[in-house]
């Protein structure tokens, strides 16, 4: 929201007095500071934190060479297998995408309609064209055309609720003079779709999931974790809480937990009851913020869940507070390491099954992709990615009204039909430099990526990933070195005698 005059002048104030004391000074808490004097009121901001390391820079991936056995019967694989797919440990029905990645809940309400429709509209035009992209609908319900976009899902609607249906959509399009669009032509999805099941509980039609492909029970998001979703009173418009079932213009406020999920038997007890109400065919996944990854991890595989999405602290959303976005959670590419962890340590016990796991956070195009799949995802939730392709100008002012691109406000500064293309071409040409970094490295599915293919620039980021340095030894080599050195200067040991020095005093494992 724009500053007043004297938010301004406060602000140069204190710039005055920080800057005549030769103190350290962050301008951005310094603005949040001051918005907090001048309204008492928390400041909120949209997209992800400022994480002064993603890791993503700080990881390489490295090729082949000359011929090993390993590569000995490689061919040129001009169909690499790019394809996800979710469900079948305890779901009867399975979800098939084409692509390792997806749309990641993005609501009707914290994104305006005209965006909503482009992202179904080239979801759609994917599909007809052999690519099917998966969509999650974000906690704010589904729009009547992803729900009822089949045949199949009116055979049991009642001619009452259809002509409910209808006339909203009608009203939907109409608030934003979309009556040009074809009804049967937008009645239609050809693309898988995952609803999520949130604390707010913001939707009031049983084929808010009887309808989905899948459900997603989300427990939190990186950018706000244990906080709850936030969708400010003036986005909540009359047709916004008319699709949530709440007041109009009065702030959406989801609560900072499940209020029948408390622990972990609780969260058994929801998915069995929402196995019973989809007679066990859809599969569902459990997403939390990434915070104490091993025991959640551990907690969801033994929740007769299909697959786990864990979401880091850089991760988007369209409003969290300023400072609690910024300090709570931990980062994407550190999640990895004890989710591979709690995985591995639970499938040592029992048979490997068609769990998955999905990552989110700061991941927008090819090279992020792989380095997440490499380390242990089986694909990526993308948002701001898909944002971008429609124009996003990452003003991060998305919980406001006003959007120089008209994803999140001013709406009717978006063109559609520019942004189905965006999105077309982003999916495209990720998808073919997915297949690209796949043969560089002599993979026939870009699932054969793994942790071996990885380097680490830094020692930091080699011991938080498990990786080797560049020059192949790992971080302890490193650090054993050093500790050696040290030890032989001081106390004068010999090379054998500080080996069995370590072992003795189990410093490093």
């Amino acid at each position: 929201m724009p500053y007043s005059k004297d938010i301004l002048e406060l602000k140069r104030h204190l710039l005055r007095a920080a800057e005549s004391s030769n103190s350290y000074f962050d301008l951005s808490k310094l603005i949040v500071d001051v918005r907090k004097i001048n309204d008492s009121e928390i400041p909120y901001s949209g997209l992800g934190a400022r994480s002064p390391n993603d890791y993503f820079p700080s990881i390489k991936i490295i090729g082949s060479t000359l011929k090993t056995k390993e590569n000995e019967d490689y061919r040129n694989y001009n169909n690499i297998d790019t394809s996800f797919t979710l469900g079948g440990r305890y779901s009867t029905n399975i979800i098939t995408s084409d692509v390792p990645f997806f749309v990641s809940g993005m609501s009707y309400g914290s994104l305006k309609l005209p965006a909503k429709i482009a992202l179904h509209l080239a979801l759609n035009r994917l599909a007809k064209e052999g690519i099917r992209v998966i969509m999650n609908t974000g906690e704010g319900g589904a729009l009547p055309w992803e729900l009822y976009g089949s045949d199949d899902s009116w055979s049991d609607v009642s001619k009452k609720r259809r002509e409910n249906v209808l006339s909203y959509a009608d009203r939907l399009l109409k608030e934003h003079h979309l009556e040009s669009i074809d009804r049967e032509s937008i009645f239609c999805r050809a693309y898988p779709l995952i609803t999520q099941y949130a604390s707010g509980r913001f939707w009031k039609d049983p084929s808010y999931l009887l309808n989905a492909d899948g459900i997603e029970i989300k427990i939190g998001q990186g950018a706000k974790i244990g906080h709850g979703g936030l969708l400010p009173g003036p986005k909540v418009t009359d047709l916004v809480a008319e699709n949530r079932g709440i007041p109009s213009y009065k702030a959406a406020h989801s609560p900072s937990r499940h209020l029948d999920i408390l622990g972990p038997e609780d969260l058994v007890a929801k998915i069995l009851e929402l196995r019973e109400i989809t007679d066990w065919r859809t599969p569902i996944i459990v997403k939390v913020g990434c915070s104490r990854v091993y025991d959640d991890i551990e907690i969801i595989l033994k929740s007769y869940a299909d697959a786990a999405s864990i979401d880091g602290f850089v991760g988007g959303t369209g409003a969290a507070p300023w400072e609690l976005r910024d300090i709570i959670g931990i980062n994407t590419i550190p999640s990895f390491k004890p989710a591979r962890e709690a995985i591995a340590n639970y499938y040592y016990e029992n048979k490997r099954d068609e769990f998955r796991l999905i990552g989110h956070g700061s991941v927008w195009d090819s090279e992020r992709i792989a380095k997440c799949i490499a380390l242990g995802a089986n694909g990526v939730g993308i948002g701001t990615g898909f944002l971008l392709s429609m124009g996003c100008t990452l003003v991060q002012d998305c919980y406001t009204n006003v959007c120089p691109a008209g994803l999140t406000g001013s709406y009717e500064k978006l063109d559609i039909q520019t942004s189905v293309n965006g999105i077309v071409n982003y999916v495209k040409g990720t998808l073919l430099e997915l297949k690209n970094i796949a043969d560089s490295l002599e993979r026939e599915s870009i699932h054969d990526l793994r942790i071996e293919d990885l380097v680490a620039t830094d020692e930091l980021t080699s011991l938080i990933c498990g990786l080797p340095l560049e020059n192949g030894r790992t971080f302890k080599d490193h650090v054993k070195e050093m500790v050696k050195t040290v030890i032989d200067k001081r106390v004068g040991l010999k090379e054998h005698q500080v080996d069995e020095y370590w072992r003795t005093t189990k410093k490093i494992e």
